[in-house]
């Protein structure tokens, strides 16, 4: 006779403990490195005792004071608005356009040195163009947006369709498989991880595309707020600013972080 014995108290906490555990692994390591940075950061300005380099508590005093201001808050707003259109234009048509010729071996011979010479080229070499086409305002800010994540993008979408083992594409030209669902149950599914790795990198380069073009030729933004800053050497100011950026990045980071780890243990076997 087999005896079943009563599940205690503590068997049956062991879930939600090794779940607490295994948050705290996951989160512990970046809160100890942001620590030790503000702590670093706070011992610099102690230790250099000048009026020019502040502290971070001064960085985030003068931060509240430029919250406070309407105008600053409707130029980081008109900032996000800009960010997340560009990125998403960029992300979908980056994908659709690589997916539909890296497919093809010929085009996919035939574009790639292309490109690849075209990412080479530093971004802000190609600002003046926009500005030429497109003229200074809003248009300008979220071409050049769309355009620093465009490129990667569709490169990586490029080569992870163009690496799609090719016996699967034969196996599935000799069962006549449609072209819809060629690219619905194969081509796709092997290229997502890729796909979902761009998406997490090319984020940061659309940022950094929309904030050299806020700079270098805008009267609004994110980026005009921090050049002002600087013309004017408020330190405080331009230190608030880059920390207000970076927790503007984290979001959208962590979770396109969470997205690719979810899509790799999905499709990457």
């Amino acid at each position: 006779m087999t005896t079943t014995l009563p599940v205690t108290g503590t068997e049956s906490l062991a879930p939600p403990k090794k779940k607490h555990r295994s948050l705290l692994r996951r989160f512990a390591p970046p809160v100890v490195v942001a620590t030790m940075a503000v702590a670093a950061w706070w011992l610099a300005a102690l230790v250099a005792n000048s009026l020019i380099f502040p502290t971070p508590a001064e960085a985030m005093a003068s931060l509240a004071d430029d919250l406070g201001k309407a105008e600053f808050r409707a130029n980081v707003f008109d900032s996000l608005r800009i960010l997340v259109l560009g990125y998403l234009a960029s992300t979908v048509v980056g994908s659709l356009l690589g997916l539909a010729l890296g497919i093809s071996p010929f085009w996919t011979r035939a574009i790639l040195p292309i490109f690849y010479s075209i990412n080479s080229i530093p971004k802000i070499v190609l600002y003046p163009i926009f500005l030429s086409f497109l003229g200074i305002g809003e248009l300008s800010r979220g071409g050049f947006t769309f355009y620093a994540a465009f490129v990667p993008m569709f490169l990586v979408a490029v080569e992870s369709t163009a690496s799609v083992q090719r016996i699967h594409l034969k196996m599935a030209a000799s069962l006549r498989v449609s072209w819809p669902r060629l690219i619905r149950q194969i081509v796709i599914p092997s290229a997502l991880p890729a796909l979902a790795t761009g998406m997490r990198m090319t984020f940061g380069l659309a940022f950094l595309g929309l904030l050299l073009a806020e700079m270098f030729s805008s009267s609004s933004g994110i980026g005009y707020e921090l050049l002002r800053n600087v013309s004017l050497v408020r330190m405080e100011n331009i230190m608030g600013t880059v920390v207000l950026i970076m927790v503007m990045a984290l979001p959208p980071t962590i979770a396109l972080q969470w997205l690719e780890n979810r899509v790799t243990a999905k499709y990457g076997g």
